[in-house]
Parts: C-alpha cells; sequence; structure tokens
C-alpha cells in the first residue's frame, strides 16, 4: 500500500490540490459577501448559505491535504514541523508559512462559525472578517509559490479570484452606504 502511494504523481497531486483548494475557498468567501447582500430571501438565501458553508468547508479540508502530503512526497519532503509550525520550512519559509497560518485561519473561522450561537455576535463576525486577511495569505502563498503560476492560466485564474472578491467586497461596501443613507434620509423626513 505503501509503495503504492508513493508511487503516484505526488507533486502533481499536491499541485492541484492546492489549486482545488484556493477556488474552492474563493467560492466560500464570494458567496459569503452575497449572501450578506439584503435582497436574498427565502430558499435562494438558504441554499447560498449551503453552498457558502460547503465550498469552505471543502476548500479548508483538499487544503490541509495538500500540507499532509508534502510530508510523504519523495521530490521535496517537507517534516511534520515545517507543515505545522509556520515559518519552519526549510524551502520558502516565509510563503509556506503564509499557507499554515492561511489554513489555521480557516480553522478558527469555521469552529467559530459552529459555535456563533455560544459567542457574542460582535465577536463572532470580527473573527468572521477575518476571511479577508485569510484569504490574502492564501492567495500569496498560491501566486508566488505555486510552481503552475508560470503558466498564464493558472496566473489569470489567480488573479481574477482576487478580482472577483475585490469587486463583490466594493459593491457590498456601496451597498451598505446607499442603505446607510436612505436610513439617515428616513429619519430626516
Amino acid at each position: 500500500m505503501i509503495q503504492f502511494i508513493l508511487q503516484l504523481p505526488l507533486w502533481q497531486i499536491i499541485r492541484s490540490f492546492g489549486i482545488v483548494s484556493f477556488i474552492l475557498l474563493t467560492a466560500g468567501v464570494c458567496l459569503g459577501i452575497l449572501y450578506s447582500f439584503p435582497f436574498w430571501k427565502g430558499i435562494t438565501k438558504a441554499n447560498m448559505y449551503k453552498l457558502h458553508m460547503y465550498a469552505t468547508i471543502a476548500g479548508t479540508g483538499i487544503g490541509f491535504v495538500h500540507g499532509i502530503i508534502t510530508v510523504i512526497d519523495p521530490y521535496m519532503p517537507f517534516a511534520w514541523s515545517e507543515v505545522f509550525i509556520p515559518f519552519t520550512a526549510a524551502n520558502n519559509p516565509i510563503l509556506n508559512g503564509l499557507g499554515t497560518l492561511a489554513l489555521f485561519g480557516m480553522l478558527i473561522v469555521i469552529l467559530t462559525t459552529d459555535l456563533r450561537n455560544k459567542l457574542k455576535k460582535t465577536l463572532w463576525h470580527a473573527i468572521h472578517m477575518l476571511s479577508y486577511p485569510i484569504f490574502a495569505l492564501a492567495w500569496v502563498h498560491g501566486y508566488f509559490l505555486g510552481t503552475d503560476t508560470t503558466s498564464a492560466s493558472v496566473r489569470w485564474m489567480y488573479l481574477l479570484c482576487a478580482a472577483a472578491v475585490l469587486l463583490l467586497t466594493a459593491y457590498r461596501l456601496m451597498q451598505g452606504q446607499m442603505n446607510s443613507g436612505r436610513a439617515a434620509g428616513a429619519a430626516e423626513g
């Protein structure tokens, strides 16, 4: 069994899992932003939340496996400590450390979401907003460390994912300001 595993194209699997993880995390973040728009109602909003959770948890899980497989990779093996202790990797410690921090951050966001009924809403919301810097950490890790970013299509994938999150965030902020303006106008009138 071990021999079979070691004969798999582990380096390609690691790279593929990293890309799939990032795409799912991007989908999770984008769906989370979309979910926060006030015009979604009922079953549509409930389904969007389910997709948001599925993409986020699946992306985090695949990202976890992406890191774990590096321990058995014969091409560039990592020690367990290099995988789980940020900035200790012999190869590219900063960029690998950012990936480790992104994983830990996502685990915290997921765990606190599961516990949100036991947390103050402001605390849960503050932790959940860490999804933005966590996404940025994952982006930097993948874009600058990923060996596939020499490919134009992979480089564009990272850039389009970042653009989607930035555009949705900007639109959501504008939506919030418009709603605040309407509420202030209604209070004055």
